[in-house]
């Protein structure tokens, strides 16, 4: 991650059968960080059977390392590591990790997971993962993200008026595909912005850059929803297919 970027960002669930412990030792989440707000459930496996995902943490020599689980019907649980490399992210999946949306996005059945991993003032980056062969697996971004959004393998949204993120599905550019834009002012002063978008589509596990062109337009920052779609919703996911949280919960 880039620092200056860092620096910059600075009623109960239904009852889900989770294994004994599956939440986490208290002491690596906030208390205001429960697991109702670490959980969601869903179809994961296309099997039309309600699954769970959730945020957890294990202790080891002291140290919280924390994990985003599954359990499905047909494959039982599964876990996949959140690596927390500084004290941005480690603070991060303290307070804020969780699964923001569950959506349909390749063409396997069952949805994919949208994780919040980061918070900062409002921009949100977040990770996608999904299911393969019954086991829960990452999926990678290749090719370039937006600067000055250095998070790896992480599309963003929301933001301010110095900056702003979107991401939503783009079923009807390609099959398989997001897009991820971004909007910033075209000068201190006048109102315009510049927003770029950029389009990633999903390949084996993992989202690839697409051959399409960074699209560039410059409009008053009022006409930016009404000509580019995924900054509606608060920029999340405006028009997947699936269960997507309300952006100011997310």
């Amino acid at each position: 991650m880039k620092k200056g970027w860092l620096l910059g960002l600075v009623a109960a669930l239904p009852a889900v059968a989770l294994p004994l412990g599956a939440g986490a030792e208290p002491s690596c989440f906030s208390v205001e960080h429960t697991r109702a707000q670490r959980l969601m459930q869903g179809n994961l496996d296309g099997d039309g059977v309600k699954d769970a995902v959730w945020v957890g943490a294990r202790r080891h020599e002291g140290w919280c390392r924390f994990y985003v689980f599954v359990r499905t019907s047909t494959a039982g649980r599964s876990r996949v590591r959140l690596r927390a490399p500084d004290k941005f992210s480690r603070y991060s999946l303290r307070h804020n990790a969780r699964p923001i949306a569950l959506i349909r996005v390749d063409a396997i059945p069952g949805r994919e997971i949208a994780l919040k991993l980061l918070q900062g003032a409002s921009v949100r980056p977040f990770g996608f993962f999904t299911m393969r062969q019954g086991r829960l697996r990452r999926m990678g971004i290749q090719g370039k993200i937006a600067k000055p959004l250095a998070a790896e393998d992480m599309f963003a949204f929301g933001g301010g008026l110095s900056l702003m993120f979107a991401t939503d599905c783009a079923y009807g550019k390609w099959p398989r595909t997001v897009v991820h834009s971004r909007a910033y002012p075209k000068s201190a002063i006048g109102g315009r912005y510049i927003v770029e978008r950029r389009w990633y589509q999903v390949r084996g596990s993992d989202f690839v850059r697409t051959t399409q062109p960074v699209q560039k337009e410059v409009l008053r920052v009022k006409n930016i929803r009404r000509r580019f779609s995924e900054y509606r919703h608060g920029g999340l996911l405006a028009h997947c297919r699936g269960r997507v949280l309300d952006p100011r919960r997310a």
